[in-house]
């Protein structure tokens, strides 16, 4: 259950009178690549607030059911295990903060080995210059927060299946270690219906080196989760998408071994653990 503070006074050598300020924080310990909850209570009105984090600022937003605020603190897969520390801060005439401590831990992610099309292995000058301008667009996309969140209900997996690769497994690919695996894969035949995870709007539909056929969904306010190796799209960028509807088909274009499923999830510009972001937002915020 999540981690309940109480009441807390902001001492005014912290550029205020004191304050009362209730939060509430998802785990004050987190792996590389997991994500925590921090909700917010104030007891006076601002401007706005966010969570700094290791050089980041996370907005907070109105929670679904308006009782309060909620901010949702990434990490990165390449963080190392750390000791640190969020800061809260609140801003109306003047700033207010509030720290709370976080212990990164390692995730002890896997390794496997791949065997892939060598053109997908070693790039062609062509190639790079594709990966290079499908990553600048896919990093301005995942930085973009829609201020409108456009999920009420809890988040559903894509579809029901083995899992074949966790998230997180550093990746060999034809004996190179190339990349960690940035989602959780579901076996899937060629033309199994892929549905949304939640309700959202559709940012990207498009062929890209690695991912193959690719559907991106923005659920608004930093949160995107993204279907990759279809062989067949049933959406259009701009559509509005209900949780459960079908967006395409599984295949297995871009960078495979075989038909599947690639399920990911950015949250705040960063790749995050799908499966457990899914959890958290269930449990938390949903």
């Amino acid at each position: 259950m999540i981690a309940k503070i109480a009441l807390i006074l902001l001492a005014s050598m912290l550029l205020s009178a004191k304050e009362d300020l209730f939060f509430d924080i998802s785990s004050e310990q987190t792996a590389n690549a997991k994500t925590v909850l921090v909700d917010l209570y104030p007891s006076h009105p601002f401007h706005k607030a966010y969570v700094a984090f290791l050089g980041k600022r996370y907005p907070f937003f109105k929670r679904p059911d308006e009782s309060g605020y909620y901010a949702l603190i990434p990490t990165s897969y390449y963080q190392k295990p750390l000791h640190t520390q969020a800061t809260i801060v609140t801003v109306d005439q003047r700033k207010h903060y509030l720290s709370l401590p976080i212990e990164i831990q390692d995730g002890h992610y896997k390794r496997e080995s791949l065997r892939v099309n060598p053109s997908k292995a070693h790039f062609s000058k062509t190639a790079k210059v594709r990966i290079a301008k499908e990553l600048k667009e896919a990093k301005k996309i995942y930085n973009t927060y829609t201020p409108k969140l456009y999920i009420h209900s809890p988040f559903i997996l894509p579809l029901h299946s083995k899992i074949t690769s966790a998230f997180g497994n550093k990746r060999l690919f034809n004996g190179t270690l190339k990349s960690y695996h940035s989602g959780t894969d579901f076996r899937a035949k060629t033309g199994t219906p892929i549905i949304a995870s939640n309700r959202g709007r559709v940012v990207l539909v498009k062929n890209r080196f690695f991912a193959g056929n690719s559907v991106i969904i923005d659920h608004g306010e930093g949160i995107y989760s993204g279907y990759y190796h279809l062989s067949k799209f049933a959406v259009n960028v701009g559509d509005i998408v209900e949780k459960g509807q079908v967006i395409g088909y599984s295949g297995a274009t871009g960078r495979v071994t075989g038909p599947h499923l690639h399920f990911t999830f950015h949250v705040g510009g960063v790749c995050v653990d799908p499966l457990q972001f899914v959890e958290l937002a269930n449990r938390y915020l949903l």
